[in-house]
C-alpha cells in the first residue's frame, strides 16, 4: 500500500507541474565500499511564474550512505529530501522556505560558511538585492531533540538552530561583504536573530543583558568573516575568510595565548574562449575550527555541524556530510585545478590535492582536552597527515528532453583518516586521525535524465 501511495503521489503531482524531471543514476562500482550497481532516483516537480515558484525534489537511493527507509516495503533504499519548498519574488526581495539546499554567497567548491555540497535542511530565507546592496538573513533548522535526557553518553540529537547573515556593497564588478553565523542549542528558532538586521554580536548581547537581564545565558557560538568578489564576462574571482576564534593574546597578553580557529578560501574561474573555462581554488582551516569548545553543558553541542554523533544507526557519517561550512573541515589544506568544456556536450575534469590532519566535528579539542590543547596557530603540525590525490571526469550530452552522462573518479589516499572510537576523555566522542593505511578509490557511474515541460 505504501508503494502504491508513493507512485500515485508522484504521478498525480505531475498534473499540476509546469516542469517534471526524473534523473536515474547507476553507480556501477564504488571501490571504497566494494559495492556494485547502486541506484539513485531523483524525481523533481516545479511550477513557476513571474513571482512565485513551487518545487519538490527528493532522492531514493540504495548506495548505503544513510539508514534504510521502511525496509519491509522499500528494501535497502533510503529517502532524502533534496530541494523542496516555495519561493516568492517581490521586486528586489526574495523569500524562500522549505527543505532547501543551502549554498554560500561565494560560488566556490571551498565555500566556508555553508558547504558547497548543498546539504538540504528546513530553511527560511529573506534576501534583498539591488544595484548597490545585498542582504540575506537565513534560518536553518539543524536538528531536533531526540528526547533522551541530557546525558553525554546517550545524547544523539538536540534542539539546534543556525542563523546566517551577510551584508554586501556592490561597486561596479566588485562586491565586498561581511558574513556571520550563530549556532544555538536547546531552542529550535530564535526570531530575534532572524528578524533583526543588526549583526548577531549585538543581538546576543541584547539577549543576555537586556531581554533576560542576565538571568539566562545566551553563550551562543558565533562565527564571522568577510568576502570579496569580482565578476565580468571573462572571469570570476573571490576571497573569503572565516573567524571562529582568534588569538589576540599574541599581541596583548603573549604569556597566556589562546587558539586561532580560522579558515580561508580564494580562487576563481577564467573563460579561455567561448567554450573552455579554467578553474583554480585553494582553501584551508586551522585545527579546532568548527569544533564545539567545551566538554560539558550547552557548549558541547555548539559545534558547526549537523550531527552530534558519528553514526546514524550503523552508518558512519562522512565528515563532509557533517560540516555545515567548509566541506573538508578543520586542520586541512586543499588545492583544486579544473577545466570545463561546453559546446555540443559538457566535459569537466578536476585535479585535487588535499592534506588533512587529526580532526573531530563533534569532540572538543579532538585527542586533547580543555587544559592540554595546543594554543596559538595549529595547522597540520603533527607527524602523520592524510594525503589525497584525486582525479575526476564528468561527461554529459543533451538529446532533446533527455540528457545522458557519466562520472569517473580515481582517488589515491595515503595515511587514511580513520575513526578513533576508543576515547578516554570526558565526552567519549570519537575523532578522525591519520593511520598507516593507504587505499585507492575508483568510482564509476552513468545517468539518464528526462526533463519534460508541460
Amino acid at each position: 500500500m505504501k508503494k502504491l501511495f508513493l507512485i500515485f503521489l508522484i504521478l498525480t503531482s505531475t498534473i499540476f507541474a509546469t516542469t517534471f524531471s526524473l534523473r536515474y543514476e547507476n553507480i556501477i562500482y564504488t571501490s571504497d565500499t566494494n559495492k556494485y550497481f547502486s541506484n539513485v532516483f531523483t524525481p523533481a516537480i516545479k511550477y513557476q511564474n513571474d513571482n512565485f515558484s513551487f518545487f519538490v525534489e527528493m532522492t531514493f537511493s540504495n548506495d548505503g550512505k544513510f539508514p534504510v527507509f521502511y525496509e519491509e516495503f522499500y528494501g535497502d533504499y533510503y529517502i532524502k529530501f533534496k530541494n523542496s519548498g516555495v519561493s516568492l519574488n517581490l521586486n528586489n526581495v526574495k523569500i524562500s522556505f522549505g527543505n532547501l539546499e543551502n549554498y554560500d554567497i561565494v560560488n566556490s567548491p571551498y565555500s566556508l560558511f555553508i558547504s558547497s555540497l548543498g546539504h538540504s535542511k528546513p530553511t527560511i530565507s529573506f534576501k534583498f538585492e539591488d544595484n548597490n546592496f545585498k542582504y540575506e538573513s537565513r534560518y536553518i533548522l539543524i536538528s531536533y531533540d531526540d528526547f533522551v535526557p541530557l546525558n553525554l553518553s546517550t545524547k544523539s540529537s538536540i534542539d539546534k538552530g543556525l542563523n546566517l547573515k551577510y551584508y554586501a556593497i556592490k561597486y561596479g564588478n566588485f562586491t565586498f561583504g561581511y558574513e556571520e553565523a550563530s549556532v544555538y542549542v536547546n531552542r529550535l528558532f530564535d526570531f530575534e536573530y532572524f528578524s533583526n538586521p543588526l549583526p548577531n554580536f549585538f543581538v546576543q548581547y541584547y539577549h543576555e543583558n537586556v531581554s533576560y537581564n542576565g538571568i539566562r545565558s545566551f553563550n551562543d557560538n558565533s562565527l564571522m568573516g568577510f568576502f570579496a568578489t569580482y565578476e565580468d564576462f571573462e572571469k570570476y574571482l573571490y576571497a573569503q575568510i572565516l573567524i571562529d576564534d582568534f588569538n589576540a593574546n599574541r599581541f596583548f597578553n603573549p604569556d597566556n595565548p589562546t587558539v586561532d580557529k580560522i579558515a580561508w578560501s580564494f580562487g576563481g574561474t577564467y573563460n579561455l574562449n567561448n567554450y573552455l573555462k579554467a578553474k583554480i581554488f585553494s582553501a584551508g582551516a586551522t585545527k579546532y575550527t568548527f569544533q564545539p569548545s567545551a566538554d560539558s553543558g550547552n557548549p558541547l553541542y555548539y559545534g558547526y555541524t549537523y550531527f552530534v554523533v558519528e553514526k546514524i544507526k550503523n552508518c558512519i557519517i562522512d565528515y563532509k556530510d557533517n560540516y555545515i561550512g567548509y566541506k573538508y573541515g578543520e586542520n586541512n589544506l586543499a588545492l583544486l585545478l579544473g577545466l570545463e568544456y561546453s559546446k555540443d556536450f559538457k566535459l569537466s575534469g578536476v585535479l585535487e590535492f588535499i592534506l588533512s590532519g587529526t580532526k573531530s566535528p563533534i569532540n572538543p579539542w579532538t585527542e586533547k582536552n580543555s587544559s592540554t590543547y595546543e594554543r596559538g596557530f595549529n595547522l597540520l603540525n603533527e607527524g602523520k597527515i592524510e594525503k589525497t590525490f584525486l582525479l575526476s571526469l564528468n561527461l554529459s550530452k543533451k538529446f532533446g528532453i533527455m540528457e545522458l552522462g557519466g562520472f569517473i573518479k580515481l582517488e589515491k589516499i595515503l595515511n587514511v583518516l580513520k575513526l578513533v572510537e576508543e576515547v578516554n576523555d570526558n565526552v567519549k566522542k570519537p575523532y578522525y586521525a591519520p593511520s598507516d593505511e593507504n587505499k585507492t578509490i575508483f568510482d564509476l557511474s552513468i545517468f539518464v535524465k528526462v526533463n519534460y515541460n508541460l
